[in-house]
């Protein structure tokens, strides 16, 4: 077994396809294959299959990429620590985040440039598949994401870990009709306006939850979305546990209040990151201070 043979069925795994995966290795797609069945003969199983959609990892072949990614990761760990001093002063953090998500990155990159002042910051907000396709393709470093076990099961090429649960709640302005409330209920709401962040998790909610609701603003800029709660143009929907030190909330001006007697689902807060790009230490503070920023 050789070091190439793990990236190549760890690139096949990634894109579905030898010839794909041929080219971002730069290698012959007949040398890929020769190698992967010279492989499969040393292991004695079958790793891939062939189907209509390119080549797809058998049963045993998943636990084998699988590992093929701790070993590649570990691997770029050793040499990523190698270089860690020389190349610290120019490193760059990526930062993907589903909308709602951002304000809890911002309080931890404020602590991060305490430890390391010379990072230099990129934080974004996109939907959910385009994240993972960017955390994948190495557009960005780490991924903060509302989801759920199954969906991130299915990601062999990401590492994810739970950071919070995230619990349903609407946010109200402290002069809202609700303000006194101890909870809420979906029938509560039915004639409420809504003022929504933008991205594919809340389009979910607002069709399985709140179809006959009126959207009175939707946004991705959460300065907007806070400011129209505030003023009682619309209530939010959103979890508990990602607003819970939101500034608004700390001053009153903004009010959570729980979301019960609903199957609205719960969802786990999670970063995400590359199965063969190992975090850096400024990565891992970083999600140490996400974590416990919800903590």
């Amino acid at each position: 077994m050789h070091f190439e043979q793990l990236q190549y069925i760890a690139e096949i795994g990634k894109q579905g396809s030898i010839t794909t995966a041929a080219e971002k290795l730069h290698v012959s797609p007949p040398a890929i294959s020769k190698s992967i069945s010279n492989l499969e003969k040393e292991l004695g199983i079958q790793i891939f299959r062939r189907s209509k959609t390119g080549m797809v990892p058998t049963q045993q072949g998943k636990a084998v990429i699988k590992k093929a990614y701790e070993v590649i990761s570990k691997i770029h760990e050793l040499r990523e620590e190698a270089k860690l001093q020389e190349t610290l002063a120019k490193t760059e953090l990526k930062i993907s985040c589903l909308p709602g998500l951002t304000y809890s990155a911002f309080n931890s990159l404020l602590k991060l440039q305490i430890d390391f002042p010379e990072v230099i910051v990129e934080i974004q907000e996109d939907d959910l598949r385009k994240i993972f396709k960017d955390v994948k393709t190495g557009k960005c470093d780490i991924g903060i994401i509302a989801s759920n076990n199954i969906e991130l099961e299915e990601e062999l090429d990401l590492v994810y870990k739970e950071l919070a649960l995230g619990s349903p709640c609407i946010l109200v302005g402290k002069n809202s009709p609700f303000a006194f409330h101890e909870y809420v209920t979906p029938d509560d709401l039915k004639n409420e306006c809504l003022a929504t962040y933008k991205g594919d998790l809340m389009k979910f909610l607002l069709k399985s939850y709140f179809s006959k609701n009126r959207v009175v603003i939707s946004s991705n800029n959460v300065e907007i979305i806070r400011k129209a709660i505030i003023e009682g143009m619309g209530i939010g929907i959103a979890f508990e546990e990602i607003f819970k030190n939101d500034a608004d909330v700390l001053n009153g001006d903004i009010l959570i209040i729980p979301l019960r007697d609903s199957d609205l689902l719960i969802k786990s807060i999670y970063s995400i990151h590359a199965n063969d790009k190992p975090l850096t230490p400024p990565a891992k503070l970083f999600l140490k201070f996400v974590q416990d920023y919800w903590g």
